[in-house]
């Protein structure tokens, strides 16, 4: 008896292991990759770095330039983006991460010179780029986690 514990115990925990391990890890992105936060060679260099991945609730962005030569910007409507407005939260120190928490759209540029002008600026969607209205419990490693264990219970309890 005391073996068809230690049997069910270890299942239950070698079984939790695996489902939180298959729950989303955020990652940390470097904006521009290679590149980095600078000037690009074309207007659309960032809008085609971002729509290379899907960003999540939990991912980090890092922006990384030479400092006093540019700035992260993040402006609050597509419209300042789109005219460069350069009044915002403004990010002097270069290597700064930026993690996001919720979904939405976030809208950033660089407010030196000319440099959003030139294409210096970028648009990152996290999850489906909407904010929540309300927050929704997430239900599946928690509810997947909870029938294990009480189906654990159930055949350790019926045996």
């Amino acid at each position: 008896m005391a073996s068809r514990l230690c049997f069910n115990i270890g299942f239950l925990i070698v079984a939790s292991v695996g489902l939180l391990h298959g729950a989303y890890a955020a990652n940390t992105y470097t904006v521009g990759g290679d590149l980095g936060w600078i000037v690009p060679p074309n207007s659309s260099y960032y809008e085609e770095w971002t729509s290379q991945s899907t960003f999540q609730i939990g991912d980090s962005f890092v922006f990384n330039w030479t400092t006093g030569t540019h700035t992260a910007t993040e402006v609050s409507t597509k419209e300042e983006y789109d005219n460069c407005t350069k009044m915002g939260i403004i990010l002097k120190d270069a290597g700064v991460k930026v993690t996001f928490n919720a979904n939405g759209t976030h809208y950033f540029l660089c407010s030196e010179g000319t440099h959003c002008e030139q294409g210096q600026k970028m648009i990152i969607k996290i999850g489906d780029g909407i904010p929540p209205s309300f927050a929704a419990p997430s239900l599946t490693a928690a509810a997947a986690l909870s029938a294990l264990f009480f189906s654990t219970l159930a055949i350790f309890f019926l045996n």
